[in-house]
């Protein structure tokens, strides 16, 4: 409920944002908007914060003009074509690129459960949490990024591929836990591979632990094989998987790909048929 309070706030003070002729006006609303969040969900507030210092920070300003033009890019390309599940069909089969038992952080195929559904370059993106059997994502009161599950489970291919782009050198984000993420980051997406599938199907993994990647480009990979180690580099909060598919190498000027994955275990309930996630959902790849 605080996160959508939160969200109720920010979306107010955009509206009145746009409405308003005033600059000053603009300032006061931004300023009461800080306040409420800095009273009402901290971890909202340093999240807000620390993303919109990045904008002093070049290499990740620089990032995001190249995002808003790929949207831009990506958006004429496909001429009001964008991927839906209903019109698009993955030519691969793909299973989760972990192993053993996660929640769906974020992610899914609508509007209200999507990752970032206006950005159409991440729209049916996932965040992957490892949790053990009580459901929970760290040990006791975390204070260090070890003392979540996700922090250095091994990540895996989800098909059979070639790697075609990869980073490695991004430091972990230094806060943990706490809403920071880490503006001065040399790349919001961390350390990231991306495998080429198929024709115009790529996917990324990202986040991952520097110096942890267990390929390089041009190498190829079967199912199942590891590629790196899960980890809290680039505009992080928490240790976590961020994974997509995307219809093109470059992540700034691809659309994101509805994904079902197959042989996978929901809830508890073993699917007979490739399924969408939904965040929330507690999933695990069939052994059977």
């Amino acid at each position: 409920m605080r996160r959508v309070v939160a969200a109720l706030i920010l979306f107010g003070a955009v509206v009145i944002s746009l409405l308003s002729r005033s600059g000053l006006v603009v300032l006061a609303i931004w300023a009461v908007t800080l306040l409420l969040l800095r009273f009402h969900d901290r971890s909202a507030f340093r999240y807000f914060l620390s993303t919109n210092l990045s904008a002093l920070n070049p290499r990740v300003l620089l990032q995001s003009l190249l995002q808003l033009i790929g949207e831009v890019v990506a958006r004429l390309r496909l001429l009001g074509r964008a991927p839906t599940p209903r019109a698009f069909s993955p030519r691969v089969s793909y299973t989760l690129p972990v192993k053993g038992r996660w929640l769906v952080g974020r992610g899914g195929v609508t509007a209200r459960t999507s990752h970032s559904w206006l950005l159409i370059g991440q729209r049916y993106a996932y965040d992957f949490v490892a949790i053990d059997p009580q459901g929970k994502q760290h040990r006791g009161t975390p204070t260090r990024k070890e003392d979540y599950f996700s922090y250095g489970q091994p990540i895996i291919a989800p098909a059979d591929g070639v790697v075609v782009a990869l980073r490695d050198g991004v430091r972990d984000a230094p806060e943990v836990g706490t809403g920071w993420v880490d503006w001065l980051t040399a790349d919001f997406r961390g350390n990231f591979v991306v495998i080429k599938h198929a024709d115009a199907e790529y996917s990324l993994a990202a986040h991952l632990i520097p110096g942890s990647l267990a390929v390089g480009v041009g190498d190829p990979v079967r199912r199942g094989k590891q590629i790196g180690l899960c980890g809290h580099s680039g505009h992080s909060t928490e240790p976590h998987l961020h994974f997509q598919l995307q219809d093109r190498p470059d992540f700034f000027f691809a659309a994101c790909l509805p994904l079902p994955f197959a042989g996978v275990i929901v809830d508890g309930v073993a699917q007979a048929a490739p399924v969408y996630l939904t965040g929330g959902s507690r999933v695990e790849q069939s052994t059977a």
